[in-house]
């Protein structure tokens, strides 16, 4: 039996043909548990082809409530879920000789018109057959006012109270939106800057910046697209090839070696991190040759944090990144997640004291998440750059629109050669899949000098665009998981060139 719009109900007695059962679990017993709803269980001795009657007595209280124009009595006789038919249903309501009925009786739930109504002196009995399992029944009787009832009962003056507070609820929840929103957006707005979007092309890098670090300005959020690109780039200089070893079969995919010709001096430290990380195992022992297969299980994810970190000092040694805008980052991070945090204890206490404050304490709680989040949306929204980084990210936005037009096929290249020449960059901006199986389309088949397929003449191309795709997912799941981990203090904050 549920409780809520009552003052309660007590006084319960659970029978079996008149005769009241005592309390326990054993045959003949009966089990009362349970506060909103009441559970009763009845205990039955081993019987067969008896008809028994269960009786059940109870007083609610404050069943009865004040409405606009009549005093109500809700009442639902029969529970939304059961699982036996019942063949014959009466239900009466009496009432005192002075209580009058200002309305007309009727069935809330259950199907008005399986239900025949009576009405007399004093009393309304509600009859139906044949029940399903599961047929609920709420009647309302409505009472002319004050002949029932003279003052509301205590659940619904307290509601009434409850109500009457709700300003003090909607305006704390404006409050904190207002001020937390206020708050969170003043210690972002320094660092709040997009790169603006170019409206002409450049064919050339504007600048002496590796690729990866080119492709970070874009999106600084390091991925494996930045160690392929240097990996692309490396190559390019000569310093590592791409074999063909074996052609697709029906039982395995082609696969590819990557060779390390020599270990030059004076690299990038992001350049050297990554050949520390291709070429020497787990163990530290060097090796000279490594397959793309093999790239997923020797990137670890905290072998991983090698090369981003490798990225970030140098980008912040190039004078690319600000420390305050990635102090200001973690710091909002910090609170956002707080706030999230402070609303699990307050959704328990708000639960705990609903019967003294109701549910209108959910909107402050409510705002409270709210800021939390949108604290974590202005900290993700944080330009990590400086502002030599913003004028680099700046030049180079019209030289990586033309390479994400010409991949989508939006432009075209005034030299072909440039398909092999920004391939690096391209990978850095997350193009590489799309970039080259764009230059496949445009006819133009010279590979790249550090790539050697081992199909027959004219299918090389293929084979270049399919190391190219399993190039890019190599080693994708072990970064995307340092990353993911990672994200608050990597600074994971957009410039907004897109």
């Amino acid at each position: 039996m549920p409780t809520d719009h009552t003052d309660g109900i007590t006084n319960i007695i659970a029978a079996i043909g008149g005769v009241g059962l005592i309390t326990g679990d054993g045959p003949g017993e009966v089990e009362i548990t349970g506060r909103d709803p009441i559970e009763i269980v009845w205990h039955l001795s081993p019987t067969a082809n008896t008809t028994e009657t269960f009786n059940l007595y109870y007083q609610a209280l404050g069943v009865a409530r004040q409405g606009d124009e009549f005093d109500i009595l809700d009442w639902q006789a029969l529970p939304d879920e059961y699982e036996y038919a019942i063949d014959s249903s009466e239900i009466t309501f009496t009432y005192p000789a002075g209580a009058q009925l200002g309305g007309t009786p009727e069935v809330l739930s259950g199907g008005s018109d399986r239900w025949q109504i009576e009405q007399g002196e004093g009393y309304t009995t509600f009859r139906a057959q044949n029940l399903s399992p599961g047929d609920p029944f709420v009647a309302r009787l409505p009472f002319t006012p004050g002949t029932l009832i003279t003052a509301p009962p205590a659940w619904q003056a307290a509601q009434q109270a409850q109500n009457s507070r709700q300003w003090l609820w909607i305006g704390t929840a404006v409050l904190i939106l207002a001020g937390g929103i206020s708050a969170f957006y003043a210690a972002a707005r320094p660092y709040l800057r997009s790169v603006p979007k170019a409206n002409s092309y450049l064919y050339k890098p504007p600048l002496e910046l590796s690729p990866a670090l080119a492709g970070y300005l874009s999106n600084p959020s390091i991925g494996w697209h930045h160690a392929l690109a240097t990996l692309f780039d490396l190559a390019g200089r000569g310093f590592v090839t791409i074999e063909q070893i074996g052609e697709k079969s029906l039982f395995r995919n082609v696969e590819f070696a990557v060779t390390l010709l020599e270990r030059p001096q004076g690299l990038r430290p992001h350049e050297q991190t990554l050949l520390d990380l291709l070429f020497t195992d787990k163990q530290g022992v060097e090796q000279e040759v490594v397959t793309l297969s093999e790239m997923g299980r020797l990137i670890t994810s905290s072998r991983w944090k090698s090369f981003t970190h490798a990225m970030e000092n140098e980008a912040s040694d190039e004078g690319l990144l600000d420390p305050e805008a990635k102090r200001r980052q973690s710091r909002l991070v910090i609170w956002g997640v707080v706030l999230m945090l402070l609303d699990l204890p307050l959704l328990l206490a708000a639960f705990l004291l609903q019967d003294m404050f109701g549910m209108w304490t959910l909107l402050a709680i409510g705002a409270i998440a709210l800021v939390g989040l949108l604290g974590l949306i202005f900290a993700a929204s944080i330009s990590p750059l400086s502002h030599k980084g913003f004028q680099y990210a700046s030049a180079f936005e019209p030289f990586r629109r033309l390479l994400q037009d010409v991949a989508k096929g939006k432009a075209e290249l005034p030299d072909l050669s440039y398909y092999i020449a920004h391939l690096p960059y391209a990978t850095a901006y997350g193009l590489s899949e799309t970039w080259v199986k764009q230059q496949a389309k445009s006819g133009y088949e010279q590979l790249p000098e550090y790539f050697r397929a081992t199909e027959a003449s004219g299918a090389e191309m293929a084979a270049f665009v399919a190391v190219i795709s399993a190039a890019s997912h190599s080693g994708g799941a072990a970064s995307a998981a340092a990353g993911a981990a990672g994200a608050a203090a990597a600074g994971g904050g957009a410039s907004g060139a897109g």
